[in-house]
């Protein structure tokens, strides 16, 4: 009967420890993502102007 016990508490352990990693994993992820700027879009004054040219068959 003690065995039983010891493999169901090292099995609860195990997937407690496994959900504890996800929890971490995707709280860094989650805060590296939040911690980067948002892309404010291409800022249009900033970029040179290239002449556009036509081909004419």
């Amino acid at each position: 009967m003690e065995s039983r016990d010891d493999k169901l508490i090292a099995i609860i352990g195990l997937l407690s420890a496994c959900l504890i990693g996800v929890v971490f994993l995707f709280t860094m992820t989650w805060l590296t993502d939040v911690r980067q700027p948002a892309d404010s879009g291409l800022d249009v004054q900033t970029c040179p102007s290239v002449p556009r040219t036509t081909q004419q068959t």
